[in-house]
């Protein structure tokens, strides 16, 4: 009997399923698939390859029943591709910024002083502002959790509320980064009204604020919003950076979306075609670039025809 030793792939799958660390198993067996060349083993080791694959198959972080709907929960090294996401130099400059907030925020904690890294980002619909919370996520190599407030609301009074607390308190148990999507459906202006409606989102925005006055440095906060107008002053306050994220400001900067997809997929394409359908689709945000691109490109593998962008929109 031939007795033959693990792999070093197959000795970090076991180590990292006895540590409990599923993105770190889930990465070894893939190293353990690659590593595979034979014949016997082909049909099933594409097979596992692509189940393994993190873009076709979300690395959903297993969240406990009580925040299960409210918050939505990854791993951005897994799941995101950096090399297909265009930073463009304004969040580019904003990703230092949260980048050195986290060394000041340490050097606070040493002297017991609580400053949490918070952001409020706010702009138009489709312009990349969760997009880039993930972006930072993958970076920082943090888990990445999202709630949009516009799925929390509860039609049962109070329920509003506890749903938010739940959600808080849950990631303050581990460093990440938590996005809070669409903040205006809650934390608008309060009024003097105690009961009704009113008195329901009076009692929502203190929520909220009570919350964010318990983050650590330890979290990442970033919030969105389309309506920077609308919100509450005191929620305002509790964001130590306010940034607009905007549409591409030229063709140039759209043709760079564009081309960061393009490129990393493997794509080939004309560049002069890219610059003019981005020309004439300069009012475009980001999310729109991106969407027409990837529709263009499963153009081309259905119809068998060279990939073109023009007849996208």
């Amino acid at each position: 009997m031939i007795r033959m030793a693990m792999t070093r792939c197959q000795l970090d799958v076991i180590e990292a399923i006895a540590q409990n660390d599923m993105p770190k198993a889930r990465k070894a067996a893939r190293a353990a698939i690659a590593e595979d060349t034979s014949k016997k083993n082909a049909y099933d080791c594409k097979r596992f390859a692509r189940l393994l694959d993190p873009t076709l198959n979300p690395d959903l972080i297993k969240l406990p029943y009580k925040v299960d709907g409210i918050l939505e929960a990854e791993h951005p090294r897994e799941t995101f591709i950096p090399e297909r996401y265009y930073l463009s130099p304004r969040e580019a400059e904003l990703l230092g910024h949260i980048e050195r907030m986290r060394g000041v925020c340490d050097q606070l904690a040493d002297m017991r002083i609580n400053y949490p890294n918070t952001v409020l980002l706010h702009g138009p619909s489709g312009t990349g502002k969760t997009m880039f919370g993930r972006y930072v996520a993958c970076k920082l190599d943090l888990p990445f959790y999202y709630m949009n407030f516009s799925r929390v609301v509860d039609s049962l009074m109070g329920k509003t509320s506890q749903n938010i607390a739940a959600a808080f308190d849950y990631i303050r148990t581990e460093p990440c980064v938590f996005m809070l999507d669409e903040i205006d459906c809650v934390s608008i202006r309060r009024s003097g009204s105690e009961g009704g409606p009113d008195g329901e989102f009076n009692r929502v925005t203190i929520t909220i604020m009570q919350e964010l006055d318990r983050i650590t440095g330890r979290q990442l906060i970033i919030g969105a919003t389309n309506r920077l107008d609308v919100l509450d002053s005191a929620i305002l306050r509790r964001f130590s950076r306010h940034h607009e994220v905007t549409m591409p400001p030229d063709p140039e900067e759209a043709r760079s979306v564009v081309r960061a997809l393009l490129d990393d997929a493997g794509v080939e394409y004309d560049r002069a075609e890219i610059f003019n359908w981005c020309v004439i689709h300069d009012d475009k945000p980001q999310a729109w670039l991106i969407a027409r691109t990837i529709e263009a490109i499963a153009r081309s593998f259905e119809t068998g025809d060279p990939f073109t962008i023009e007849g996208a929109a």
